[in-house]
C-alpha cells in the first residue's frame, strides 16, 4: 500500500517538465509518448550546458548524454532510446552530431519560435 504524502515531503521529488504544447500541439500528434519524454529529459539536461561550457563556435548549446546514461537515467531498453533519438531527429527536435571517437553533441532544438523571438528580440 503506498503512503501519502505529510507536510514538506511533498517537494522532494525531482521533476521533469514536459512541454504543453509537445502534449497537446497538433504538430506533435503523431510523436510518440517515449520520445516526448526523452525530449522532456533532453531538455532537463540541457541546465547542465553553463556547468561544463557545452557550447559550440556559434554559441550554440548543446549536451553529451551517452545512451548507456539515458539507459540508466530514465530506464529505457537502448533499443527504445535509439528509436526515439530517431524519431526527435525526424521531427527536427534535435540533432546529433558525432566526431570520430569523441561521443555525441546532441543539439535539442528550441521548437516554439514564438517563445524564442521573445528571447531574442
Amino acid at each position: 500500500m503506498m503512503e501519502y504524502f505529510y507536510g514538506v515531503q511533498s517537494e522532494q521529488y525531482a521533476s521533469v517538465e514536459i512541454p504543453k504544447e509537445l502534449l497537446t500541439g497538433k504538430n506533435f500528434s503523431s510523436l510518440s509518448v517515449s520520445s516526448k519524454m526523452l525530449y522532456a529529459v533532453l531538455l532537463d539536461k540541457m541546465g547542465e550546458a553553463k556547468k561544463h561550457n557545452w557550447f559550440d563556435d556559434e554559441n550554440r548549446v548543446y549536451i553529451i548524454y551517452p545512451l548507456s546514461k539515458i539507459e540508466e537515467d530514465i530506464n529505457f531498453s537502448r533499443h527504445t532510446i535509439i528509436d526515439c533519438m530517431n524519431e526527435l531527429e525526424e521531427f527536427g527536435l534535435i540533432y546529433k552530431l558525432q566526431a570520430k571517437g569523441k561521443p555525441s553533441k546532441i543539439y535539442v532544438k528550441n521548437f516554439n519560435l514564438k517563445r524564442r523571438f521573445q528571447l531574442i528580440g
